[in-house]
C-alpha cells in the first residue's frame, strides 16, 4: 500500500520519468506519508459502548419466574395461600410495581393472560377493570382458579405500558408460578 501511495504521489508531483526529480518527489512523498502515519497514530478514538436501542424493550428482560423487572417496573406473581386445596375455587396474586419517577398507564389497553395445566380459569384474561387494586404507582390482581390435585404451573403474561414525564413504553411481563393443591 505504501509503494502505491509513493507511486500517485511522484506522478501528483509530475517526477514520472525525470530521476532527480523523482528522487526530490519521492523524499516528499515519504515525509508525506510519514506525517499521515503519525497523524493516524496520534488520535484518539474513544472506545465505544455497543449499540444500544434508545428505546426500552417491550419484551421481559428476565426469564419466566415468579418476578420480572426492568428499571421502569417489578411485577411479582405470588400464591395466596400456602397450599390450595383441590376443586376450590382459589386466587392467586399478580402485581405489578412502578420503579423511579415511571407510572402505569391507565390508558394502555392492559391485560393479564394466564393459562396452566390442570387449572381451570374462569376468566383466562383480565382487564385493567379487573383489578382489586390499581393506581399509578401500583397494580394487583387476584387471579381466580380451580386446581385439581397435584402440582402445577402456572404462566401469566402481563402486558402494560409504563410513563414517565417524556415518554411511555409497552412492557410484556411473563411470569410463572408454581402451586400446589392437595
Amino acid at each position: 500500500m505504501r509503494f502505491v501511495a509513493s507511486a500517485c504521489v511522484l506522478c501528483l508531483f509530475g517526477a514520472c520519468g525525470d530521476a532527480r526529480t523523482a528522487t526530490q518527489a519521492g523524499e516528499r512523498a515519504g515525509a508525506l506519508i510519514a506525517e499521515a502515519a503519525e497523524a493516524a497514530e496520534a488520535v484518539e478514538v474513544p472506545e465505544q459502548e455497543p449499540s444500544v436501542d434508545p428505546e426500552p424493550s417491550t419484551e421481559a428482560d428476565v426469564p419466566s419466574g415468579p418476578s420480572a423487572r426492568d428499571e421502569t417496573y417489578v411485577a411479582h406473581a405470588i400464591p395466596v395461600e400456602a397450599g390450595y386445596a383441590a376443586g376450590s375455587l382459589s386466587t392467586f396474586a399478580v402485581s405489578i410495581e412502578s420503579q423511579g419517577e415511571w407510572h402505569l398507564n391507565e390508558l394502555f389497553p392492559f391485560s393479564l393472560a394466564v393459562e396452566g395445566e390442570g387449572l381451570n380459569f374462569p376468566k383466562d384474561t383480565l382487564a385493567q377493570t379487573d383489578a382489586a387494586e390499581w393506581s399509578e404507582e401500583s397494580a394487583r390482581f387476584d387471579v381466580p382458579f380451580t386446581p385439581v390435585a397435584g402440582e402445577h404451573e402456572v404462566r401469566a403474561t402481563v402486558r402494560f405500558a409504563m410513563c414517565n414525564p417524556t415518554s411511555c413504553v409497552p412492557k410484556t411481563a411473563e411470569l410463572a408460578l408454581n402451586l400446589a393443591a392437595r
